[in-house]
């Protein structure tokens, strides 16, 4: 048996929340891309997004434009939709997209089948403003699980947020649909940071190229 002690092995690979140089490519994570969060860095005191995670449905040349996926308001749909018929059963309340074209709706759903009318954003990821593909889902049974509905949306000119994110306002990380569709929204954006801020460690074993998970005896 080999029992291997603490001081046999090399501390490596300890992260902070507080980068020294916030435009170090790690501390801003993924390049920007469709189909991307953002989340604000907590450095970010815009009132806009504040400790926010958008998704960006739009990136290019053109600039960007995406939906703040953790801000649900108090209003329920069926408030702001008095005259529709058929969506008491959609029990999330609208979100706040972004500051941008607040009076306006948009909407995430979730399809395995392609949506006309709608853009494809990631996996089974759909936004769309069209009126009819929204009430659609609505009237579908238990649309809690397909739809997300947003007033207004977040958008940056050419240049603007590529700019935001050199200068570590913002750091990007790969969507998933599990979050977007979260039923903890608020728990998005601090359980993110919580997570960088851990030390993240393995030990290796001296003059060895072989990890061992901390805590591990080999025999």
């Amino acid at each position: 048996m080999r029992c291997f002690s603490v001081t046999l092995f090399t501390l490596l690979c300890v992260m902070s929340v507080a980068p020294a140089d916030a435009a170090d490519p790690e501390w801003l994570g993924e390049p920007l891309r469709t189909g991307a969060f953002l989340f604000s860095s907590p450095r970010l005191h815009d009132p806009n997004f504040l400790h926010t995670v958008v998704l960006l449905v739009t990136y290019g040349k053109e600039g960007a434009s995406g939906l703040i996926i953790n801000r649900p308001t108090d209003v329920p749909l069926d408030q702001v939709l008095p005259d529709i018929k058929g969506i008491k059963t959609f029990s999330k309340p609208v979100y706040f997209g972004g500051p941008v074209s607040a009076n306006l709706m948009r909407a995430l759903l979730r399809s395995d089948a392609s949506l006309p009318g709608a853009q494809r954003v990631l996996d089974d990821i759909y936004v769309t403003a069209n009126r009819k593909i929204i009430m659609d889902v609505l009237r579908n049974p238990n649309p809690d699980k397909t739809i997300r509905i947003y007033a207004g949306y977040s958008g940056w000119a050419p240049g603007q947020l590529d700019r935001e994110f050199a200068r570590g306002d913002w750091i990007s990380m790969d969507a998933d649909p599990e979050s977007i569709f979260s039923e903890d929204p608020a728990r998005i954006w601090p359980a993110f940071f919580e997570n960088r801020e851990k030390i993240q460690i393995r030990f290796l074993e001296r003059g060895s190229d072989h990890a061992v998970s901390p805590g591990t005896v080999e025999q």
